[in-house]
């Protein structure tokens, strides 16, 4: 779990730094946030090649770890909040809000004769 919340809790430090006014030590969180972010890809990569997850933490954590890259590469920390939102969309996922969609579509004639009826 601690390795879960390292990226996004290093994500929030670069930004309160980066708001504070503190720039270089900001963008060497980043660093460290992509490195955790990295470790986190891989644990999700493991778990899902398992079959233990489907594929959705893969996805956000590696569009995590994308917007962590760019915010370190363009110097403007304030793209982590990219992470922080992937992170959001992974703890959603989790807790089973995604639509699953239907087994199997209702036809148009079938509405209109069960409306008939």
């Amino acid at each position: 779990m601690v390795g879960r919340l390292l990226a996004p809790g290093l994500a929030v430090v670069a930004l309160l730094a980066a708001l504070g006014g503190a720039g270089g030590f900001a963008s060497l969180v980043v660093l460290v946030a992509i490195v955790a972010g990295a470790v986190r890809l891989l644990e999700a990569v493991g778990v899902a090649a398992e079959g233990r997850s489907d594929r959705f933490p893969v996805v956000m954590s590696a569009a995590g770890l994308v917007w962590l890259v760019i915010a370190a590469a363009t110097h403007v920390p304030m793209l982590v909040l990219g992470l922080l939102a992937c992170y959001g969309l992974e703890l959603l996922g989790e807790t089973g809000v995604r639509p699953e969609p239907a087994s199997e579509p209702l036809g148009l004639g079938e509405a209109r004769a069960s409306r008939a009826a």
